[in-house]
C-alpha cells in the first residue's frame, strides 16, 4: 500500500488559486472483489466539482468480521503512528454464519472504527439500486436476482448503477430496524451510512 494512495486527512495541495482538502477514509470490507469494487467506483461516480476530496483505500480482507476489523486496526495504527491519521475507518461485512460477528463490534468499538453490517450479505445493498425488497431473503436468492440485473460472478457489472444510490438508502430506510447492532433483521444494512459520510466528505449531500 503505498503512501501516495494514504494521502493525508485535511491535507491542503495548492495550484494557483485553487485549494483542494482530502478527506482520508480507509474502507476495510470482509469481500475481495465486489465490495472494493463499489466502493472505489462510487467514489469515482460522485467525484466532480468539489470542495474536498475524498480518498478511499479499500482493502479486501476476505476473511470473517473479526479479522476485517483487525485489519483494519492495524493500518490505523500504522498511519497514525507515521504522523498521517485516518479521519475515518470503516468495515464492511456481513451477517452469513459468522460467530464472530459480536466481538468485531465490540473491537471496532473500542477503536473508534464505523462498521456496516448488511444481512444477509452486501448484495442486499447492490440489490436494492434496482428494487425494493423488504421480505426475508437468502444470499442465494440474492445471487439469483442480481443476476437477472446483469451481475454475475463476484465483480461488479460494467453498467451498474451506482448513481441510484439515493434509491438504495429509501429502500434500506424502509427495512426494520436494528435493535441489536450485530444481530440485524434480514434484509438489513447499514451501508447507507458509509454512503451519507462519503458525500459528506466530498461536500455533498446525501
Amino acid at each position: 500500500m503505498s503512501r501516495r494512495q494514504l494521502r493525508g486527512p485535511q491535507r491542503i495541495s495548492k495550484s494557483k488559486n485553487k485549494r483542494i482538502e482530502h478527506t482520508k477514509i480507509l474502507i476495510a470490507t470482509e469481500g475481495i472483489n465486489t465490495e472494493p469494487q463499489y466502493f472505489e467506483k462510487f467514489t469515482a461516480s460522485i467525484k466532480a466539482k468539489a470542495v474536498k476530496v475524498v480518498s478511499v483505500k479499500p482493502v479486501g480482507v476476505g476473511r470473517d468480521p473479526l479479522s476485517v476489523v483487525n485489519e483494519a486496526k492495524r493500518l490505523q495504527g500504522l498511519e497514525k503512528k507515521g504522523g498521517d491519521p485516518f479521519d475515518a475507518v470503516w468495515c464492511v461485512v456481513d451477517v452469513d454464519e459468522h460467530a464472530s460477528l459480536e466481538r468485531a463490534c465490540i473491537e471496532a468499538g473500542r477503536a473508534g472504527i464505523e462498521i456496516a453490517i448488511s444481512s444477509p450479505c452486501f448484495e442486499i445493498w447492490l440489490l436494492w439500486h434496482f428494487e425494493a425488497r423488504t421480505k426475508w431473503t437468502t444470499a442465494a436468492e440474492l445471487s439469483k436476482l442480481l443476476q437477472k440485473r446483469g451481475l454475475t460472478g463476484k465483480s461488479m457489472s460494467i453498467g451498474f448503477p451506482y448513481k441510484e444510490y439515493p434509491k438504495a438508502m429509501t429502500n434500506a430506510a424502509r427495512c426494520e430496524k436494528v435493535n441489536v447492532q450485530h444481530a440485524p433483521p434480514n434484509p438489513h444494512s447499514s451501508v447507507p451510512k458509509i454512503i451519507t459520510a462519503l458525500l459528506e466528505a466530498h461536500g455533498r449531500k446525501s
